[in-house]
């Protein structure tokens, strides 16, 4: 495997680069390049080695921009893939289908001159809309798309289509094919789950926002808002006392409407939380993070599992940016889950890094 920044500065040269996810998922690997910088040869060879199902990965918000609406109001697709009705760039193309016109749309559509009226629906490119957060969202080729034109310096928009086995072509490329596709033709080949640990060494995943005392049934806490980045996400931390940053006792917490609103007995969610401010504040030392959901996620699933056992890495990688931004440099776990411990000593060890990394004076 390639290392990413290679992978950035071929993609900048307007080259494209072989990208694989996991065996757990689709197992399957994309031709990737930036839809700006896609030329008429570069489309040809992308659909001469692929499905020819080209797709332009697009962020959520430039498809509402463009007037993409999804392409059936109820989206089943196994791996939540966010199809966009198909179009065709309104100028300089014949029929649509040719690697020139294909390559022309997908420059119409990573244009931000480009309006709705730009567009012909249906057509023969399909946009695919990605989530704010990106591989640390959803972990797809639709956000690796997006995230690797981003860091490249370009428009946040990618072609992508997915590469099929030369030895059978009624099924797609696996890793060990993937890997001797891209060294015959000098591309670089990257994972997501690679780019996902760039993103999250080199990216905070939190800004500071606000502050103020908050009295609670315990006591006096100091609050501290953070946005989460890039998704918007609001969150907050309750800090007790001052310290050093080092051994700082922690707990974090997912918001759960049914147990910290409602007091549900169906979670231990509730308690958790209030054990940890108590805790926290009787001790005049301790920080508790107070997680909330993505801007715009649905109430439902409200009583799945993630609420019970703890959060995800997307999650982890947030309180981490918290702890650090707070002047945490080791941590001590509260009320945290087991199964959450773990994670978060990964994430926060990262973000530990990426903090020295970033600190003036610092050697590359």
């Amino acid at each position: 495997m390639d290392p990413i920044e290679y992978a950035l500065a071929e993609l900048a040269r307007g080259r494209p680069v072989v990208v694989a996810d996991g065996e757990d998922r689709e197992n399957e690997g994309d031709l990737i390049v930036a839809a700006d910088r896609v030329t008429t040869e570069t489309m040809a060879f992308i659909v001469r080695h692929s499905s020819g199902f080209v797709c332009v990965a697009l962020p959520d918000a430039e498809c509402a921009r463009l007037a993409l609406p999804p392409m059936y109001h109820s989206n089943n697709d196994h791996f939540g893939t966010a199809y966009r009705v198909t179009v065709d760039a309104a100028s300089g193309v014949s029929t649509g289908i040719s690697a020139r016109d294909r390559a022309r749309t997908a420059r119409v559509l990573a244009d931000p001159a480009t309006r709705p009226g730009d567009l012909t629906r249906p057509g023969h490119v399909v946009p695919l809309a990605a989530r704010p957060g990106g591989v640390l969202e959803r972990p797809g080729h639709t956000e690796a798309a997006v995230d690797l034109a981003r860091l490249a310096g370009l428009r946040p928009a990618g072609v992508l289509c997915e590469v099929v086995s030369e030895r059978d072509p009624s099924r797609m490329a696996r890793r060990p094919e993937l890997a001797a596709f891209a060294a015959e033709h000098g591309l670089a080949l990257i994972t997501i789950d690679s780019l996902v640990a760039f993103r999250r060494a080199t990216e905070a995943a939190a800004e500071r926002v606000v502050g103020v005392r908050l009295p609670t049934g315990s006591g006096v806490l100091r609050t501290v808002g953070y946005r989460g980045l890039p998704d918007g996400a609001e969150h907050v931390a309750l800090v007790a006392g001052a310290s050093d940053g080092r051994d700082i006792p922690v707990h974090v917490h997912v918001e759960c409407v049914p147990g910290d609103v409602f007091g549900s007995n169906g979670c231990d969610c509730a308690a958790r939380l209030d054990a940890a401010v108590r805790e926290v504040t009787a001790a005049r030392r301790g920080i508790v993070v107070y997680l909330r959901p993505r801007v715009g996620d649905p109430l439902r699933g409200l009583f799945d599992e993630r609420h019970r056992v703890g959060c995800g890495p997307a999650e982890l990688a947030v309180a981490a940016s918290i702890l650090t931004d707070l002047g945490v440099t080791s941590l001590r776990h509260l009320q945290n889950p087991v199964a959450v411990r773990g994670g978060l000593d990964a994430a926060f060890a990262a973000a530990v890094r990426r903090e020295a990394a970033e600190a003036p004076g610092a050697v590359a």
